[in-house]
């Protein structure tokens, strides 16, 4: 699924039951799903969300994110913040 954000949109995500590959395919993404870090995602950049995880992503620029099952290869963020 294929999904387009105007500047500071949000989304809340949840990895259900298998997990959940997110791939920013235009534009700047923000992560943050609890576990203390935020997560900048730049276009050509994913992330995954295991199974039962849930994420809050908020477009920093206007995007497009592609939501997919989990692939079998790692996903890589940009980089990881250290919560403040």
């Amino acid at each position: 699924m294929e999904c387009n954000f105007v500047e500071g949109e949000l989304i809340r995500l949840a990895g259900g039951k298998t997990g959940l590959t997110l791939r920013c395919r235009t534009g700047l993404l923000w992560l943050t799903r609890g576990d203390g870090q935020d997560y900048l995602i730049a276009a050509g950049n994913g992330f995954e969300l295991g199974r039962g995880e849930s994420a809050l992503v908020e477009a920093l620029q206007p995007s497009e994110l592609r939501l997919g099952e989990p692939a079998n290869r790692t996903v890589h963020t940009v980089m990881g913040l250290a919560a403040c």
